[in-house]
C-alpha cells in the first residue's frame, strides 16, 4: 500500500478543528457513561448482541462494517474483563476516516478501546486491531483491503489525522502539508512534513550490486597485519576505525604466507553475537580464505566443555537470573576457588594422615604447601616427605599420593561447592568489596540447588516413556518454576575449565582435552571476563600467536567485569603494547562527534577522526509509543522510496522493546525482526536489539526508544546508545516517545564539542 504524497487541505482549518473537538466531546461523554455503568451493573454483551441482529438484518453492502464493529466490541469487552478505559485526558491520539460500502466511518486509535455506537464513537487499540494497520500502511485517497474475522473488508482513507493532548486538552491536528497548532484560544496552521526526510544528500544511493566488506586497508591498518607472525597484537579503536578489519586481514596473511605454521583449521576467531560471527564469515570469504573455525564464545566454550565434561547435563536454562552470571563471571569467583582449594588440600592430608598414620605431620607439610594448583601441591609432597620416608611407610605413601593425583580430573563435586555452597558463595560477595550485592549468594545457591535437582522425566522414570511424551515436544516441566531442574549454566562451563585446571594444572579428562590453536582472534575482547580469558589463552598453543581486538567505550555486557586492557592481556598469559586506530571510517563525522558526547564523563580525551563530512543526526520528539509509530512509518516509507537498496536498523535497547516496536512498525511497512545474528546484510529494515549490533554496520540507524524511561542516564546505557549510534554509515534518526533521554547530547554540548576540536 504505496502513499500518494502529500496533498493541500480539504477544509478550512477552523472546520477541522471543530470537527475534531466535537468528535472529542462525545468520545469523552461515551467514556463518562462507560465509567458510570462500570461503577453500578456490568455489560453484559447487549452491544455485541444487538449488531448481530444488526448484521443479520442487514443488507450485503452494510455487513462489512458491521462486522468491522462487532470485532471492536469484542475487543473492548476482552479489554473491559481487565478494567481498561481511554485514558479521558488523552483518549486517542489517531483519528481514521474511511469510507466501506459507500459510507464514511470515524476510527480513533488508542492504547484501550471502547464503543459507543449510539454516539458513533469508536476507539480501536492501535497495537491489535486490524483498522489501525489502514492508518500506518496508507494515505489519504489510498484504497485498502484487510482481514476481519476471516472477511476481507474493502475501504478508501478519506481522512487520517494524529493528534496531540497537553493538559486534557486538544493540542495539535495533522493534516495533510502541515499540523495545526493550538494556541490559547486559537489555531495556526504550520507547513511541515510529519517525518524527517532522512536522505542525505551528499552522501550516492545504495546500488543494487553488493559488495564486500572491509576489503581495502589504510597505511596503518597494513602496518598491523605485517607484524611479525608469532607476536601478539592488541589493536584498540574507536567503533568503525576497522579493528575487525585488521583482525581478519591478519588471519588471512597468516594462513596464505604460512599455512604450515598457521593452518586455516587451527586457527580460531571468537566473537560475542551470532550477527558478528555472519559478519566475519563473510568477509573471510571475500579474502578466499576457507576453513577458519569462526565462533560466538559462548558456542565454543560450549562445545568444548560438553567434550571435555561428557557429564553435564544436557540443557542449559531458558531464563536464569541475571544474578547467576553476574556471579558466576565476577573474579572475586577465583577467592572461593582459592578457598576450596585449601580444603581440598586439608581433606587429603587429613585422609592420607589417618590412613597412613603420620600423626599430623603430613597434614602440616601439605597445608603448608602455597601452589596455586593441587596437583604441584602433592607432588612436592611426594618429592619431599614421601621420598624422607623410609621403607613400607613411604611406599605406601608415594601410592596413595598418586592415587589421589588420579582423581584429579573429577570436579564434579567442587563445581556444586562453587555455585552451590553458601560460605562459598559468601566468599566471593566479601571478594567483591562492595562490587556484588549481600542478597546475591542466596539467589545464586537457590538457583543451583533448583539446578540439580530431578527433572520430572527423572522422577518418574519408571513410567512407560510414551505417557511422558509432551504434545509440542518439550519436556514436562518446560514452562514450570520447575523448568531449571537438570540444567547447567552457560557460565559453569568456564569455572569448570578452570577449576580443572586448578585442579590438575591441566585442561584434559579422560574424555578429551580443551582445543589448541596457532592462533586465535579475540574481536570485542570487552566483553570477555577473566574466568573466559584464563580459559581462551590456554587453548593457545605455546607457540602460537594472539590478535585482541576492542574498545572499552563499547562495553555493554552488565556481567563482563572489564577493568583494563593490561589485565586483558595478564588474563590471556600475553604481552603485548596496544596499537591504537584513531581515524572512524564508518560514520561521517556528525555521527563520531553526537555518539562521542553521549559518553560523557567516561568519553576518551580525544574525538576520533572522521574524515567524511555528512548530515546532521536527526532527533524527533513525539507524545507517546503510537505517535512513534506513525513517524517512524511515514519517514521509513519516504526513506524506501528515495533510497530502495538501503540497509535500515531499527535499534532498541533491549529485545521486549525490539519486539514491540517490530509489531508496531510492520503494521505499516515490511521489517524484520532480528534475533541471534540472524541479519540480511543487504536491503530492508531490521528490527533488533541493541546487544545483538555488536560491530556491525547499515546506512542507516534509528533508536525508536529514546525516551528517559528507557535509555535513563548511567554508564552502562550510555555506552548502549554509543554503539547503538555508531552502527550507521549515513544518518542516525533519534525518536523519543515522551521526554527525551538525558544522556542525549543538546545542541550546546555539540557545539561546544566542535570548538574543542578547531582548536
Amino acid at each position: 500500500m504505496e502513499g500518494t504524497g502529500n496533498r493541500s487541505i480539504s477544509s478550512e482549518p477552523a472546520s477541522v478543528v471543530a470537527e475534531e473537538l466535537a468528535l472529542l466531546a462525545r468520545t469523552r461523554e461515551a467514556l463518562a457513561e462507560a465509567r458510570g455503568l462500570r461503577r453500578g451493573a456490568k455489560p453484559d454483551g447487549e452491544e455485541l448482541r444487538a449488531l448481530r441482529d444488526e448484521w443479520r438484518a442487514a443488507g450485503e453492502e452494510d455487513r462489512p462494517a458491521l462486522l468491522a464493529q462487532m470485532h471492536e466490541v469484542r475487543a473492548r469487552m476482552e479489554r473491559a474483563r481487565e478494567g481498561r478505559l481511554p485514558d479521558p485526558a488523552a483518549p486517542y491520539f489517531a483519528h481514521l476516516r474511511v469510507r466501506v460500502a459507500g459510507r464514511s466511518r470515524d476510527v480513533l486509535l488508542g492504547p484501550a478501546p471502547m464503543l459507543d455506537a449510539k454516539r458513533g464513537v469508536t476507539v480501536v487499540e492501535w497495537r491489535r486491531a486490524p483498522i489501525a494497520e489502514v492508518f500506518f500502511a496508507c494515505e489519504e485517497g489510498e484504497e485498502y483491503e484487510i482481514e476481519v474475522d476471516g472477511r476481507t473488508i474493502e475501504g478508501v482513507v478519506e481522512e487520517r489525522r494524529l493528534l496531540s493532548f497537553e493538559g486534557g486538552a486538544l493540542a495539535s491536528i495533522t493534516v495533510p502539508g502541515g499540523v495545526l497548532l493550538r494556541e490559547g484560544d486559537t489555531w495556526r496552521f504550520e507547513s511541515r512534513a510529519l517525518a524527517p526526510t532522512l536522505v542525505d544528500p551528499t552522501s550516492p544511493r545504495r546500488t543494487p550490486e553488493t559488495r564486500n566488506p572491509f576489503i581495502t586497508l589504510d597505511a596503518e591498518q597494513r602496518a598491523l597485519v605485517d607484524r611479525e607472525p608469532r607476536a601478539p597484537l592488541l589493536v584498540l579503536g574507536s567503533a568503525g576505525s576497522g579493528k575487525t578489519t585488521v583482525a581478519l586481514h591478519r588471519v588471512a596473511a597468516l594462513v596464505r604466507r604460512s599455512p604450515q605454521v598457521f593452518p586455516a583449521k587451527r586457527t580460531l576467531v571468537l566473537v560475542p553475537e551470532p550477527g558478528l560471527r555472519r559478519l566475519s564469515e563473510r568477509i573471510l570469504e571475500g579474502l578466499a580464505v576457507e576453513g577458519v573455525v569462526v565462533s560466538t564464545f559462548e558456542d565454543w566454550i560450549r562445545a568444548e566443555a560438553r567434550r571435555v565434561f561428557s557429564w553435564l547435563p544436557r540443557n542449559e536454562p531458558p531464563d536464569p537470573p541475571f544474578a547467576a552470571s553476574r556471579l558466576k563471571r565476577h573474579p572475586a569467583l577465583f577467592a572461593a576457588m582459592d578457598r576450596l582449594l585449601d580444603e581440598d588440600t586439608s581433606a587429603v592430608a587429613r585422609k592420607l594422615d589417618r590412613l597412613l598414620g603420620f600423626r599430623g605431620a603430613l597434614r602440616r607439610a601439605l597445608e603448608a604447601r602455597a601452589e596455586p594448583i593441587l596437583r604441584d601441591r602433592l607432588r612436592a609432597l611426594e618429592a619431599g616427605l614421601a621420598q624422607e620416608t623410609p621403607g613400607e611407610k613411604g611406599r605406601l605413601l608415594r601410592e596413595a599420593l598418586k592415587e589421589e593425583q588420579d582423581k584429579l580430573p573429577r570436579v564434579r563435586a567442587g563445581h556444586r561447592r562453587l555455585v552451590g555452597d553458601r560460605a562459598l558463595l559468601a566468599r566471593v560477595v566479601e571478594a567483591a568489596e562492595g562490587d556484588l550485592p549481600a542478597g546475591i549468594a542466596e539467589q545464586v545457591a537457590a538457583h543451583t540447588k533448583q539446578q540439580l535437582a530431578m527433572t520430572s522425566e527423572e522422577a518418574h522414570a519408571h513410567v512407560d516413556a510414551g505417557r511422558l511424551a509432551t504434545l509440542d515436544g518439550k519436556t514436562l516441566d518446560a514452562g514450570t518454576p520447575e523448568e531449571a531442574a537438570g540444567t547447567v549454566d552457560v557460565e559453569d562451563y568456564a569455572i569448570l575449565f578452570e577449576w580443572l585446571f586448578r585442579r590438575t594444572g591441566a585442561s584434559a579428562t579422560k574424555a578429551g582435552a580443551l582445543s589448541r590453536y596457532a592462533h586465535i582472534v579475540l574481536d570485542e575482547a570487552q566483553e570477555l571476563a577473566p574466568i573466559e580469558l584464563r580459559v581462551i589463552g590456554r587453548a593457545l598453543d605455546p607457540e602460537g600467536s594472539v590478535t585482541v581486538a576492542g574498545d572499552a567505550a563499547q562495553r555493554i555486557d552488565r556481567s563482563g567485569h572489564f577493568r583494563s586492557w593490561e589485565a586483558v592481556m595478564e588474563a590471556l598469559s600475553v604481552k603485548s603494547e596496544p596499537a591504537f586506530l584513531e581515524t572512524s571510517y564508518r560514520s561521517p563525522r556528525p555521527i563520531v562527534e553526537f555518539a562521542h558526547a553521549i559518553l560523557g564523563a567516561d568519553a576518551p580525551a580525544e574525538v576520533p577522526r572522521a574524515p567524511r563530512e555528512g548530515a546532521p543526526v536527526l532527533c524527533t520528539v513525539v507524545p507517546g509509543e503510537g505517535h512513534a509509530a506513525a513517524v517512524l512509518c511515514e519517514g521509513l516509507r519516504r526513506l524506501r522510496a528515495d533510497d530502495p537498496y538501503a540497509s535500515v536498523a531499527i535499534i532498541t535497547r533491549d529485545e521486549h522493546s525490539a519486539r514491540a516496536v517490530h509489531e508496531a512498525v510492520s503494521r505499516g511497512m515490511p521489517c524484520r525482526l532480528v534475533q541471534d545474528g540472524d541479519f540480511s546484510f543487504g536491503p530492508g529494515i531490521e528490527v533488533t536489539e541493541v546487544s545483538e549490533v555488536k560491530g556491525l554496520e547499515f546506512d542507516y540507524v534509528i533508536i525508536p526508544d529514546a525516551n528517559g524511561v528507557v535509555w535513563p542516564d548511567g554508564p552502562e546505557h550510555r555506552r548502549a546508545l554509543h554503539v547503538a549510534v555508531t552502527r550507521a554509515m549515513r544518518r542516525v534518526w533519534i525518536v523519543s516517545p515522551g521526554e527525551p533521554s538525558p544522556i542525549l547530547p543538546s545542541e550546546e554540548e555539540l557545539r561546544r564539542l566542535r570548538e574543542v576540536r578547531r582548536r
